[in-house]
């Protein structure tokens, strides 16, 4: 996965944006190398400090961006209490001017798991995100998802939902309602990230960290599986293996219902229209919405039990 669009580079950017930087870092930047990872199109880069401490920045102009100065005004606010179980990055601070908004973190010496899916990787990372599980959500997180359902959006157009799966279309009505089921389903107290996808995942030395964490929800561990696992289903991985080798919390009904809502959000955004500079989020979405759906159609083919 790559970003939406070319990112602006430390030279690029203003004085003032540079100097609040190196205000935060505390100390002059010698050295800055641009991450490509991820979909933001603003400002990502390890910076090096004369002293030779590393440290991660991204920023971007509101003004050009204005959904993303959200997420990142948010990122700031959820990282700022997420525990230490959560596997981030630590936050060192972060900037807003009213226009550009920036975090700086701790370097993290870590690459992002390969794609397609290695199935060793997936092992590994599958078992961290089930070792945090428990882990509970900070006070004050909200417990909103917007992040699940789009079916019931989707019922009136079955032609547009047809040419990507037409089984989907055979069956808008059942996957409406398995929607509703989806988003109780998902309701709880632990920590979610809301958007666990491999690029939001860095592989270190002896564990995984876990970044980019705007979407953070105090809702069930299987939110986060479920996305995990729809990003493998999306590369031909069969998931199902790696449930069975598993204890997982909740019911088959709540995995399958949190999948359907999980396929919803997707594809409902792979739909829809991005703005410009920002469609390889839509085709990142429709893509993994349909290897989801894919995984759904046979869990629900063998399922006597879910919503009907």
């Amino acid at each position: 996965m790559s970003a939406s669009k070319s990112r602006p580079v430390w030279s690029g950017l203003p004085a003032a944006v540079r100097a609040e930087v190196e205000r935060v870092v505390g100390g002059p930047v010698v050295d800055a190398r641009s991450c490509p990872g991820g979909f933001s199109p603003g400002f990502a880069s390890v910076l090096t400090r004369a002293d030779g401490r590393r440290v991660f920045v991204k920023a971007v102009d509101g003004d050009a961006w204005p959904s993303d100065v959200v997420l990142h005004r948010a990122e700031a606010e959820v990282n700022a209490v997420l525990p230490t179980a959560a596997g981030a990055p630590r936050l060192l601070g972060a900037f807003d001017d009213g226009q550009w908004a920036g975090l700086v973190f701790e370097a993290v010496e870590g690459r992002e798991p390969r794609q397609p899916w290695d199935a060793g990787e997936l092992d590994r990372v599958v078992t961290a995100l089930l070792a945090r599980a428990d882990v509970p959500a900070p006070a004050g997180l909200a417990h909103d998802l917007p992040r699940l359902g789009g079916w019931a959006a989707l019922v009136d157009e079955r032609d547009r939902v047809a040419e990507h799966s037409p089984w989907a279309a055979d069956h808008l009505p059942r996957l409406a309602r398995l929607d509703r089921a989806g988003i109780a389903a998902a309701r709880g107290d632990s920590l979610a990230h809301c958007d666990f996808y491999p690029h939001n995942v860095l592989l270190t030395a002896d564990g995984v960290a876990v970044v980019d964490w705007p979407h953070a929800r105090a809702a069930s561990p299987l939110v986060d599986l479920v996305a995990l696992l729809s990003s493998a289903a999306a590369d031909g991985v069969d998931p199902e293996p790696v449930l069975a080798s598993r204890a997982v919390p909740g019911t088959r009904d709540d995995l399958d219902a949190i999948l359907a809502a999980h396929t919803g959000f997707l594809v409902l955004g792979g739909l829809s229209a991005m703005p410009p500079g920002l469609e390889a989020i839509a085709t990142a979405k429709l893509r993994l919405g349909l290897g989801a759906l894919a995984w759904l159609e046979r869990r629900l083919g063998s399922s006597r039990t879910a919503v009907e």
